[in-house]
């Protein structure tokens, strides 16, 4: 209730202070100007030696020139009301002298009480007035004070008065020379205030358009920013946002031709990917960069180019002919480079600091959507070669069943249907041919467990990668032209990967060992287990041929393969990478690092 009431006479309150509110200008002048004639008529009482009031015909000529005064003083009052005496208001303060000059000519020999009352009308006049009507309204005053003077003593107490000595000239002067002076000072002073007004109130006005620059600005650059990611967040197309951030660059930062430079797959090439106000033949451009757009793509910066015409690679863009200065912002998440943003001006001062930062912002939108077109090539690169992984697997899986058990089985179909003729013709060769059909069901149950155990081991759920990897070298230690395969693993029995990061090192550790088997013509294979910190490092290094590294990478993307460098692919897929390192005559080495689970 009471913060109700208080609300409530909140604006009762401001109409009051606003009603009384002290008055100022030509209305606080006329307060001082009845101020002036309750202080004359008091005078005039001590002067006269009788109340100024009731006048008559017999009353002295000071309370006559009193009450004239006030009437004055009431018709001033009134032309406040009227906006046409507004003029006529602003000069009525010489008629105030002459009516205190007249009272000090009725004031006889105490005229200087009459003197401080000049003051009042003549401050007025220098607050309203120049220096120059100051100062002509301060000589009009001490001419009516001095004549005042002098004319009471030369008419009024022409026989009686003594005559005027020079001390009495010399104070005369001074307060002549008074009134001259304090208008032209006070005037002065007013100006310099003004000034100083009037300065503070530019100053005052820059600063608030300054603030609304600066408000509209950064209201420009939320504009466009959300601009931007509206884009970003309703699109995978990265095309367009790059588009609408070239768009909205235009808005904060005023250029006169930008675009996108991208990598176009080819060494060293970029090509446009986006613009704006290029020439058809522009945008379709690619160029084979040098040392000064491979300095921008290798900077985390933006750079400022002063002069296009110097910069080749720039020179080769027919829109940028007319350009002066240009600002090269390298698109990088990470330390992959995409390319670059590009905007020119004709003029020589454009992109100071402020625009670079907005430039910026706005580019940095455009390299999360190339980040996330890039995540989603490489996710459906990576799912196109799972697929075909696992399409190579089955294909192998056919074979291996069709050379193997399925032919195995077959034959054993036609022992059994030989043995049983055998009953009937030869059963003293029974015996034999059932020892043969007994030593190839142990061969086609060997193949098919071998099969099982390839993939998917089911001693690596039950005793740990160890001693899976034990039970799969044991088969390649009876052939005799096989390579000898070491296993150096210290105690890992506290080291503990997932079941899926367990599997996937064993397939690697597998699919080294084949290769190396195929191709590598090795003396030894050494397969090395150790654990270093929150990692299980593997190593499958061998002692044989080696190959060229770079060659198979220029040649992976045609041939398709998922040998060797397929292995790196697979151990990120359980949180881990893979190094591949081979010298021609020198051997291989495989080195896979995964995260052991805490």
């Amino acid at each position: 209730m009471k913060a109700t009431t208080a609300r409530n006479l909140a604006p009762q309150v401001g109409t009051r202070v606003e009603h009384w509110r002290f008055p100022g200008g030509e209305r606080f002048y006329t307060v001082a100007r009845w101020l002036t004639v309750a202080l004359l008529a008091a005078v005039t009482g001590l002067l006269s030696g009788a109340p100024p009031w009731p006048v008559t015909a017999a009353s002295a000529p000071l309370v006559i020139v009193l009450w004239a005064y006030a009437g004055f003083s009431l018709l001033t009052t009134v032309a406040l009301f009227l906006p046409a005496a507004g003029y006529l208001l602003g000069l009525a303060y010489i008629v105030d002298l002459l009516f205190i000059a007249l009272m000090t000519f009725f004031g006889g020999e105490q005229v200087v009480i009459f003197f401080p009352l000049y003051l009042i009308p003549l401050i007025n006049a220098a607050l309203r007035h120049s220096r120059v009507i100051s100062l002509f309204s301060g000589l009009f005053a001490a001419l009516l004070y001095v004549l005042a003077f002098l004319g009471w003593r030369l008419i009024i107490a022409a026989e009686s008065a003594l005559p005027i000595n020079t001390l009495d000239s010399v104070a005369l002067g001074l307060r002549a020379l008074t009134l001259v002076y304090v208008p032209f000072l006070t005037s002065g002073l007013a100006e310099r205030w003004s000034e100083n007004n009037r300065a503070s109130v530019v100053q005052a006005r820059q600063q608030a358009e300054q603030a609304l620059a600066e408000a509209r600005a950064y209201r420009d650059q939320m504009r466009s920013l959300y601009e931007v990611a509206y884009t970003l967040s309703t699109t995978v197309d990265y095309r367009q946002v790059l588009e609408t951030t070239l768009r909205e660059s235009r808005k904060l930062v005023p250029f006169s031709a930008g675009f996108v430079l991208l990598a176009s797959g080819q060494p060293d090439e970029l090509y446009v990917a986006a613009s704006q106000s290029l020439t058809p033949a522009d945008q379709s451009r690619h160029i084979t960069v040098s040392s000064g757009l491979f300095a921008a793509l290798r900077s985390s910066e933006a750079r400022i180019v002063p002069d296009v015409a110097r910069e080749p690679d720039l020179q080769s863009f027919e829109t940028l002919s007319a350009c002066t200065r240009a600002c090269l912002i390298p698109l990088r998440a990470g330390l992959r480079t995409y390319g670059l943003l590009v905007v020119a001006s004709e003029a020589p001062d454009a992109f100071p600091g402020e625009q670079v930062a907005n430039l910026t912002a706005l580019a940095n939108y455009a390299i999360m959507a190339l980040h996330n077109a890039q995540l989603i090539f490489d996710l459906k690169e990576e799912r196109n070669k799972l697929i075909s992984k696992e399409e190579q697997v089955r294909h192998q899986l056919a074979r291996d069943l069709h050379d193997g058990p399925a032919q195995a089985l077959a034959a054993i179909t036609m022992n059994v249907e030989f043995i049983k003729r055998l009953l009937e013709r030869d059963p003293d060769r029974v015996v034999e041919e059932l020892d043969k059909l007994s030593s190839l069901a142990k061969r086609t149950t060997y193949e098919v467990r071998t099969m099982l155990f390839e993939l998917r081991p089911l001693v690596l759920e039950s005793q740990g990668l160890r001693a899976t990897l034990e039970q799969y070298l044991e088969r390649f230690k009876n052939g005799a032209s096989e390579p000898r395969i070491l296993l150096e693993a210290g105690d890992l029995s506290d080291v503990r990967l997932g079941s899926k990061a367990e599997g996937t090192l064993f397939n690697i550790i597998q699919e080294a060992i084949n290769n190396a088997l195929k191709h590598a013509q090795a003396a030894h294979i050494w397969v090395r287990l150790s654990r270093e910190g929150d990692h299980l490092v593997t190593v499958v290094e061998d002692d044989g041929a080696g190959f060229d590294m770079q060659s198979v990478l220029r040649s992976y993307e045609k041939r398709g393969s998922f040998g060797l460098l397929n292995i790196d692919e697979r151990a990120r897929l359980v949180g881990g990478h893979a190094e591949i390192a081979s010298t021609p005559g020198k051997g291989t080495t495989v080195k896979v690092i995964v995260p052991i689970e805490s």
